[in-house]
């Protein structure tokens, strides 16, 4: 028989006995017999044994029984919150470790978006380093499942050095070929790379403004050239101006609210990504690119050649706005036009979307028509203006200084996340004063050329 179950019937027996003597009859008996003659010891004496006995054991039950109650109790409520920590643990981790899904990926594409193949033998390698994705995904050596991997932050802790990465002898020779073909475009001024735009006066914003004429490059600068440059630096043991210029892929997250782990992890590594505009970085990060070309450039040509070529940089925005308006030729967008559809019904440019007041859906919201691109596009798509360049309004805000002294930051032509009207030439521009590293902004490069002639 169990104990507790000999315990219980032990302590129904004593309450179903009656008590013939109280515990103080019983008191007052013992200390009348210890003072009274021998005579009465004798009978006092069975007395008190046989009914302190019984008294004893009665009492000495109860509490047994009582204290076993009350020990099993405290035990099954410690073990009950226990086991409500527990799940309330698990469900706080699942919680944190599932994303919410992004509100982007359900857009259909004009140019369509590739998936992330498999990586490179080379490739994962280097992203095992952590240069540019923001963890560890070598899920594997942990002995986690690839969708319970968990993301740690690129940013290194105070107590432990970042991690350059290693290049291998592939990426090495990919690096400087890809150098060779960006200083080559330049120096030539390859038209498949930068499009002259002449100098003169146009209209500015109500204004007459004169110009120099400039290049400026057709595309976005896009991530294989950012990541030239980046790789570049550590060829050449630059690791300073590598960590100030690497881009912050953790904005992702921020961006589409605790989505977009795909893009976080393959958007800038990924060669499906390699014709992309590069994104996430800060304006210090474009502006060292442009110190990195245009010494690379110097160093490529000679010194004698040195002179016939300006520094790489940002474009003013009166720059930016005669290249992407030709001249002041085509408003409010950078296609002949108001509308935002081409004849044959097609978006001309990669944005977030238009609303069409006059329609409600059945939600009693008004209708939303999508663009047709779910992130950025490729800085080479849809299609290039007069001037033959691409992607002027939407896409990538692109980085541009408000005056000639490139002390004031600014971006212009709006983004994929952008509406309608604020990829307008001349639309007011939210991104006024920023610097830092943003999944909507990225930038693209003009140089100016000077003509020597020789005596």
């Amino acid at each position: 028989m169990d104990k507790q179950q000999h315990l219980n019937q032990l302590f129904q027996l004593a309450q179903q006995d009656q008590v013939i003597q109280s515990f103080d009859q019983t008191k007052d008996r013992f200390i009348s017999s210890v003072s009274t003659p021998s005579v009465n010891k004798t009978k006092t004496k069975q007395v008190f044994t046989k009914k302190w006995m019984i008294m004893l054991a009665t009492v000495s039950t109860i509490s047994i029984s009582l204290f076993l109650l009350w020990n099993k109790g405290e035990t099954n409520k410690t073990k009950q919150q226990t086991e409500k920590a527990g799940v309330t643990g698990v469900i706080s981790q699942n919680k944190a470790e599932i994303p919410e899904p992004n509100p982007t990926e359900k857009k259909q594409g004009h140019v369509a978006n590739p998936k992330p193949a498999p990586f490179l033998a080379t490739i994962q390698e280097l992203v095992t380093e952590l240069p540019f994705t923001s963890g560890n995904t070598n899920s594997e050596a942990e002995g986690e499942n690839s969708s319970d991997r968990k993301v740690a932050s690129i940013r290194p802790m105070d107590d432990i050095p970042y991690q350059f990465p290693i290049l291998t002898e592939e990426e090495i020779t990919i690096t400087k070929k890809k150098k060779k073909a960006m200083l080559k475009a330049l120096v030539k001024h390859d038209k498949n790379a930068y499009a002259y735009i002449p100098s003169g006066t146009f209209d500015y914003n109500g204004k007459q403004v004169s110009v120099q004429a400039f290049y400026m490059g057709i595309g976005e600068v896009t991530n294989f050239e950012y990541r030239t440059f980046l790789f570049d630096l550590i060829i050449q043991g630059r690791k300073d101006e590598f960590l100030k210029a690497k881009p912050d892929q953790s904005a992702w997250s921020k961006e589409l609210k605790g989505g977009g782990n795909a893009y976080t992890e393959h958007y800038f590594s990924h060669k499906a990504y390699d014709d992309f505009p590069v994104v996430n970085i800060t304006r210090e990060g474009a502006e060292l690119y442009c110190k990195w070309l245009s010494q690379e450039v110097r160093k490529s040509i000679g010194d004698e050649k040195q002179e016939q070529y300006n520094d790489v940089r940002l474009p003013l925005r009166v720059e930016w706005v005669k290249a992407a308006s030709n001249e002041g030729k085509q408003l409010p967008y950078p296609w002949n036009g108001q509308y935002r559809r081409n004849s044959d019904g097609m978006y001309q440019a990669n944005f977030t979307h238009d609303i069409v007041k006059d329609q409600v859906d059945t939600t009693g919201f008004y209708k939303i028509k999508y663009d047709n691109s779910d992130i950025t596009a490729p800085s080479k798509s849809f299609w290039p203006n007069a001037l033959g360049i691409y992607n002027l309004s939407g896409n990538a805000a692109e980085m541009v200084y408000e005056g000639m002294e490139r002390t004031d930051p600014g971006t212009a032509g709006g983004s994929w996340r952008s509406s309608g009207d604020d990829i307008k030439i001349y639309a007011p521009d939210p991104n006024k004063g920023i610097v830092d590293a943003k999944p909507t902004i990225g930038f693209r490069v003009v140089s100016t050329y000077l003509i020597v002639y020789k005596k």
